[in-house]
């Protein structure tokens, strides 16, 4: 009966470190897109604070 114990214990060990492991690999995934995103957010946040040299750079694209 112990073996029995021991092996389902075993058992259940092992599935609960795969599901962190899983867990961790989309925790990291996430956090790579979170960072993508907040560097868009930013360099979204400077064109905005300088309308004028958006309004150039659309000027001169234009005009090619």
């Amino acid at each position: 009966m112990d073996d029995d114990r021991f092996a389902n214990l075993e058992t259940v060990v092992a599935f609960h470190e795969d599901t962190i492991q899983k867990l961790n690999d989309v925790v990291y995934k996430q956090q790579i897109e979170i960072d993508k995103l907040e560097e868009r957010v930013e360099n979204l946040y400077k064109m905005l604070q300088e309308p004028g040299e958006l309004l150039h750079v659309e000027a001169e694209t234009k005009a090619e």
